[in-house]
């Protein structure tokens, strides 16, 4: 019994040495293959791997070697590689960063691809740290924008500071130096787009004011605007006193009243390329794009999403002055079309609950199906004009629809002519009881002349035959109007003050 109990303990101790070898043999096998992974992982960290051994980061490594970040620095001799500033500091000994270096490794080996697809991240702690751009002193810097970018405007721009920018939050958008610093063109690895300062300066804000007021970037001159030779002399013999930058700014004179051609586009948002990224653009999502708060904190903020990603771009050069105001054309003059395009859907009138859209209308009829032929405006300009044929030619040639028209403007004209007397009548009695009436019932009056007005001026604003119907209601309604606000000044008169009731 002893000797089977020996025999027994014999082959455990055996077993159990055979497997204390085994586990060690193993543990020398991963420990190799780590090691060759780890220096594997370290060897592809190194910037010349990126450039001379990865078939898809060439490209990438030639435009850092012309970058400023591949030179040595002046003090220590470094230079600023590739994993200095995709890794966030103190990031890559970590067994993540080991993982997702060798995962990059793995993809390499694995892909054919002749590029990179994914865009780069690079975290602000890797661009602030105490060797590259400290905090403290970014926010100090002052950078030459006329020198950086090699501009030719001839006047004095003010210097760029970080600090304005990394310290106020617009419409919830903070930026990061990704923000700005990016690639963008072809043969530099980033740089600053001056489009994208300019999406932010002027997108939708008003004119030489806040963020959009020239002042912001640049120096206002004070050096004559007029030559000598140009300034005339006043009637008393004095010299004409010359014309300053400074004094039209003092007069709070909006810079874009000589200069209207220095900010052309309108950043529109690119509604389409919501889908580039949300590949279900429900409408409970694209109802939150008006939101810019939550728009700009949700994909620039949190995200590092591009202006130019969403915005289209806009110019700030010199161009023509005469035909940057030409196609502003709402700089000064309203929408031509907008009362005719009341009057086709058969809305807009002052008092006038329920809408009488015009067949034409109802159809989808646009301007070019009456529109047919060449004509000339009152100053001789090329326009299209409304054709009796035109409707004659959509009802079966049937000419009594081309006379149509001719009587629907004639009974216009002299609903318009009646109308006339009654808003001369209105006019009159406001005009006597100036001074004489008391405010409210004036002012009562007076509100009732102006809805009177309105509705007068959709119908000869816009073009009483597109819709007959609903310009003869406004026209009985805009008579209506005149009417009560001369009944409401009845008995008082300029000359006799107020009549005894």
């Amino acid at each position: 019994m002893n000797e089977k109990i020996k025999e027994a303990h014999q082959k455990r101790k055996k077993m159990w040495r055979w497997l204390i070898i085994l586990v060690a043999v193993l543990v020398v096998l991963a420990g190799g293959v780590l090691a060759i992974l780890l220096v594997a992982e370290n060897y592809s960290g190194r910037s010349e791997f990126c450039g001379t051994q990865c078939h898809i980061m060439k490209p990438n490594y030639d435009t850092w070697k012309k970058d400023k970040h591949s030179l040595p620095d002046k003090k220590t001799g470094k230079i600023t590689g590739c994993i200095d500033c995709h890794y966030k500091p103190g990031e890559k000994p970590t067994p993540k960063a080991k993982f997702r270096g060798l995962g990059q490794l793995f993809s390499y080996l694995a892909t054919g691809d002749k590029e990179v697809r994914k865009r780069p991240s690079v975290s602000d702690l890797s661009c602030t740290t105490a060797k590259c751009h400290p905090m403290d002193k970014l926010l100090v810097q002052q950078i030459d924008y006329k020198k950086k970018y090699d501009t030719k405007y001839k006047g004095n721009l003010k210097p760029f500071e970080h600090k304005t920018h990394l310290e106020k939050m617009i419409d919830g958008q903070k930026l990061q130096c990704t923000s700005c610093h990016l690639h963008q063109t072809r043969g530099k690895h980033f740089e600053v787009p001056k489009e994208l300062c300019f999406i932010c300066h002027f997108r939708k804000a008003k004119e030489n004011e806040g963020r959009a007021k020239c002042a912001v970037c640049h120096e206002i001159p004070e050096k004559p605007l007029e030559m000598k030779k140009d300034v005339a002399e006043l009637g008393d013999g004095k010299p004409k006193k010359p014309i300053t930058h400074k004094e039209l700014e003092a007069a709070k004179i909006s810079c874009n009243r000589c200069h209207l051609e220095m900010v052309m586009g309108s950043t529109a948002l690119k509604m389409d390329l919501c889908l580039e990224c949300h590949h279900d653009a429900s409408p409970e999502l694209m109802a939150k794009v008006s939101d810019k708060k939550l728009m700009h904190m949700e994909h620039v903020t949190k995200q590092t999403a591009r202006c130019s990603q969403c915005h289209e771009t806009i110019d700030h050069k010199k161009s023509s002055y005469l035909d940057a105001a030409v196609k502003n054309c709402d700089a000064c003059h309203p929408e031509p079309h907008f009362y005719t395009k009341k009057l086709l859907a058969g809305s807009g009138g002052v008092g006038v609950q329920e809408k009488y859209p015009s067949l034409m209308h109802s159809f989808g009829t646009n301007c070019t199906g009456c529109h047919q032929q060449d004509g000339r405006d009152a100053k001789g300009n090329k326009v299209r004009k409304g054709s009796n044929k035109s409707c004659a030619d959509c009802h079966h040639n049937d000419p009594k629809y081309g006379k149509m028209t001719v009587q629907w403007a004639k009974d216009i004209v002299d609903a318009v002519a009646e109308t006339r007397v009654a808003e001369k009548a209105a006019l009159e009695a406001v005009a006597q009881a100036q001074g004489v009436a008391p405010a409210a019932i004036l002012s009562k009056a007076t509100a009732k002349l102006k809805t009177g007005q309105e509705n007068l001026r959709v119908v000869t604003a816009g073009g009483g035959v597109h819709n007959k119907k609903y310009a003869m209601l406004l026209l009985d309604t805009a008579a209506q109007s005149f009417q009560d606000a001369v009944a409401e000044l009845k008995g008082y008169a300029a000359k006799g003050g107020a009549d005894e009731k």
